[in-house]
């Protein structure tokens, strides 16, 4: 880069370290233009995706593809603009220090090896973020919890360095790449609850159950799903089972585990629970997979029976 702050020079009344502080500019001026229009074409792919795709006509293949397609272009479009400035600074690092002697070489060398020293954390950053991607650990969209800080949230943005969550109370939580350990990954966005009652008369059970049902608070922070009864089983005359299903979003789980337990408790009668109510998470696909893969053999089942 020398050539052209000698061409400003020559050509141009400018002194030289003025000369040098014009080239610098534009450099970053190049640099952040670059990131910007990168900016807008990420936004244009991302709005085309949301116009042909209608939310309400959405499958699960579909929702999955955008959310890949997302994460790729918010990708994409950072690393774009961390290589134009990484470049708009070893360029204008040249024409600051100049390459035109031995010793002047060796200086931009110990410099840059300074750099790298200090780059180390952003380094590591960046090769995690670009595993996880490649390893598909999660997408924009994805209802994750980053261990071991316990971040829980919708996946907002994914960059070069960091993973932006967003909570359900709104907070946008940044956490470094290098620091995301694990991660666990709600396949529905939200946590499906499990509860199950032992009352002394399955009506008034019943009952007990619709009224919580009526009266719970519902909405995305709130319960997705009422609680619904899907059975009741008479165990024995006065001992009856009744197995009810909600779902609430994540970092909302205190709803199923604190609040309707203790709603059923209140509106029930004196004498009704026999125990209870009980409290699981649980995932039809979690379902089906164990259920391939603990498997009674029948013979040795009537065996035993």
């Amino acid at each position: 880069m020398s050539w052209l702050v000698d061409a400003l020079n020559d050509s141009t009344p400018l002194s030289a370290p003025l000369a040098q502080a014009l080239v610098v500019a534009v450099l970053f001026l190049a640099a952040w233009l670059t990131s910007r229009v990168a900016g807008r074409i990420a936004t244009f792919f991302v709005l085309r995706s949301e116009r042909r795709h209608a939310p309400d006509v959405e499958d699960s293949g579909v929702l999955a593809s955008r959310k890949q397609r997302e994460t790729a272009i918010s990708l994409g479009r950072t690393t774009v603009r961390a290589a134009g400035y990484v470049l708009a600074g070893l360029l204008s690092l040249s024409v600051l220090i100049g390459a035109d002697r031995v010793e002047t070489v060796a200086g931009a060398s110990f410099v840059v090896i300074l750099v790298a020293f200090a780059a180390q954390r952003f380094l590591a950053d960046v090769i995690a973020g670009f595993l996880m991607f490649h390893e598909r650990w999660f997408r924009i969209g994805d209802t994750v919890v980053i261990e071991p800080w316990k971040v829980a949230g919708i996946v907002e943005a994914v960059t070069l360095r960091a993973v932006t969550v967003r909570s359900a109370e709104g907070e946008a939580m940044r956490v470094s790449n290098s620091e995301v350990k694990a991660v666990r990954v709600l396949p529905r966005g939200y946590r499906e609850a499990e509860v199950e009652l032992f009352v002394s008369d399955a009506d008034a059970g019943r009952e007990v159950v619709e009224h919580v049902a009526r009266v719970v608070p519902t909405g995305p922070t709130h319960f997705l799903r009422r609680p619904v009864a899907l059975e009741v089983d008479s165990l024995e005359g006065d001992l009856h089972r009744i197995r009810s299903r909600a779902a609430v979003p994540s970092g909302r789980e205190w709803l199923a585990l604190d609040l309707l337990p203790a709603l059923v408790r209140e509106r029930a009668e004196d004498g009704l629970i026999v125990h209870g109510p009980v409290v699981v998470w649980v995932d039809e696909q979690a379902e089906r997979r164990f259920a391939r893969a603990v498997r009674v053999p029948v013979a040795a089942a009537r065996r035993h029976s």
